[in-house]
């Protein structure tokens, strides 16, 4: 078979790098949510250097990353009844600074595959994935695709509704939120300006949405943005997520320790999915 690393080091001493593995008992992922449909979009690289894909890659959705360790045979090595190398991937978002995931996990000593899972950004047109192998010695190995990486077209999410939390404290949602779909959220930071704070010009506080699914795991992004002095809303978006119910509630702190709540008077504010 052709093989295509790209090349192999190896270092004197030790060296930390994403490929080692470590003991862990769960997959090392990140991510999550997927198409409306139900499916995830997956690309597998298989031992005989092929790559197959499955489903469209799609902005604000995630992948799954399924890679054949045979690949990459360099830098395996064992000390005590236990193996010492691991393989971990890269995923460049448009050229942007690389995202990294452990594609390998230590099991008893022995190194076992496990499936990546990414959150595409929103935003993101393309994709660059690579892949090294490395050791607790300190070599490294690439599988980079003659140095080309693999590179991924993402199509772009639908555009869904606005749901907006303005300074009288009023609300409103533009349409359906449609699961997979891409929604904005648009809040006036005045609406907690009880930590509002500056210094030398800029701005030292910030608000935060707070959002979960069904009564699920609780994910946060920030919906403001500092213009000098003064905080702005950021109009920040995130992809719907499968489910029925979507719960929300915002907080604002500040570098001097302030912290404020919008959560409907403690019921949150909650919003059919479709």
């Amino acid at each position: 078979m052709s093989r295509r690393t790209l090349f192999t080091l190896v270092f004197a001493t030790s060296a930390s790098l994403i490929g080692c593995a470590t003991d862990a008992s769960t997959d090392a992922t990140s991510g999550a949510g997927g198409k409306a449909d139900g499916t995830t979009a997956a690309i597998t690289f298989a031992d005989d250097w092929s790559e197959t894909q499955r489903g469209d890659l799609v902005a604000g959705s995630p992948v799954r990353i399924t890679y054949d360790l045979d690949r990459l045979q360099d830098c395996r090595g064992s000390t005590n009844g236990s193996e010492v190398w691991g393989v971990g991937g890269y995923a460049s978002f448009d050229g942007g600074e690389p995202v990294t995931f452990a594609l390998s996990r230590l099991d008893g000593g022995v190194v076992k595959p496990v499936t990546a899972e990414l959150e595409i950004p929103a935003s993101a047109e393309s994709v660059a994935i690579w892949f090294s192998i490395s050791n607790r010695w300190g070599c490294i190995a690439y599988d980079s695709n003659d140095n080309a990486n693999y590179e991924y077209g993402i199509q772009p999410i639908e555009q869904g509704a606005v749901l907006s939390f303005e300074a009288d404290y009023s609300e409103s949602q533009s349409g359906a939120l449609t699961a997979g779909s891409q929604a904005v959220v648009h809040y006036a930071p005045e609406r907690l300006a009880q930590c509002a704070a500056s210094s030398s010009g800029n701005a030292k506080w910030s608000v935060t949405m707070h959002y979960k699914v069904d009564g699920g795991a609780t994910k946060t992004m920030l919906v403001s943005r500092a213009e000098g002095s003064d905080l702005v809303a950021s109009d920040a978006a995130f992809t719907v997520p499968r489910g029925n119910d979507l719960e929300v509630w915002f907080s604002s702190t500040n570098v001097y320790g302030c912290n404020a709540y919008d959560s409907n008077l403690n019921a949150n504010y909650h919003y059919d999915i479709d």
